[in-house]
Order: C-alpha cells, then structure tokens, then sequence
C-alpha cells in the first residue's frame, strides 16, 4: 500500500511561475488540502505536493552538497543541494507548518541521521518548477538551516546519497547538474542575502 501524503489543490494556488523560488510571505498557508496515496498523485497535476526542502549551510555560508545514486528515479544521478521529502499522514498535526517542520525532522533522521533538537527557523520561500514531469507536481517550501559542526553530514547507508561537500551558493546555482530546485533555492538564497 502506498503511503498517503499532503496535497493542495493546484486551482486554489496564485498563478505559478514556470520556473522560480520566491518568498514565502507573499502567499499566505494553503487552506484547503488533503491525504492522497502518493501513487495516486504523482502524476495527476490537480495536485501540488508539498516537499519541506532545506539547505544545510556551514559558519561559510557555503552549502552542503550531494550526489544522488538511489531513491526517486527521477533524480537518480543528479546533484543536489536540498534535504527534504514529503509530508506523510505520520506527520500530521494541526497545521501545514507544523506538519512541514515535523516532516522535515523525520527527513533529516532518516536520510542523516540527524536528530534537529532546536527549533526549526521558519520556511523562506516556495520553490516550483513547470518544465518537468516531477516538477509540475510538487511545490518545495525552503528552509535554511545552519550545519553546527565543522563536519560535513553524512548520508544514512541505503539512503542512495553520497556527499560531496559544502559549496559556494553561486556555484551551485550555475552548475546544470544540479537538480533545477537546488539551482532556484540557491539563487534564491544569494539574491535575498539570507
């Protein structure tokens, strides 16, 4: 069986970019959502899939990087910059905020092993992208977060990441290997000095 994850309407949300990452602010907390099984909605476009998507970044500000050799085929040997997965029915709560800071602390221990004990600073922004399959399904909700340790993470074994390292925001933004929304989210964070 399928897991059941949260989905919004694609009609209820303001008319989306082809390809963009923009503050969160600018549109309020969807109020309208459900739990559909994942299979079911991966590829119906009624829907956009929330994806909690954080960048961890080090005392640089440099941004901690991977190579993708599992998981989504999709982005199977892709690089990538963001940590992140959808919300879950395990994760429900009383609202989408909560329920996208209770998703991604279960992303961060599963794909890290990686246990957030403090608070979750607020998303920054909304990532979307239109030119792919994948995409046209899914609505990122970006978080900065800062690495505390001179150590770079380390990806949990059978999670099909392998890291490469911290890297500077711009060279991930203009780097074509890298997944489109590593790409957005690290521009976004360069061009809002965040």
């Amino acid at each position: 069986m399928s897991a059941r994850v949260l989905v919004i309407p694609r009609a209820e949300c303001p008319s989306l970019p082809e390809a963009d990452a923009w503050a969160r602010t600018t549109w309020t907390w969807p109020r309208n959502w459900s739990w559909q099984r994942r299979s079911w909605v991966e590829d119906d476009e009624r829907f956009l899939q929330i994806i909690p998507y954080a960048l961890l970044r080090n005392a640089h500000g440099e941004i901690w990087c991977y190579a993708r050799n599992g998981g989504d085929s999709r982005l199977r040997d892709r690089l990538s910059a963001g940590v992140g997965g959808h919300i879950e029915d395990i994760d429900a709560a009383e609202s989408i905020e909560r329920m996208a800071d209770r998703a991604l602390r279960r992303e961060l221990q599963e794909e890290l092993l990686w246990q957030w004990d403090t608070t979750i600073p607020e998303p920054v922004a909304w990532i979307y992208e239109g030119l792919s399959a994948i995409g046209r399904v899914h609505i990122g909700l970006l978080y900065l977060l800062s690495w505390p340790e001179d150590t770079p993470p380390k990806a949990a074994e059978g999670q099909g990441l392998s890291g490469i390292g911290f890297i500077p925001a711009g060279r991930i933004a203009d780097d074509a290997r890298f997944e489109l929304w590593s790409r957005l989210a690290a521009g976004f964070s360069i061009r809002n000095s965040v």
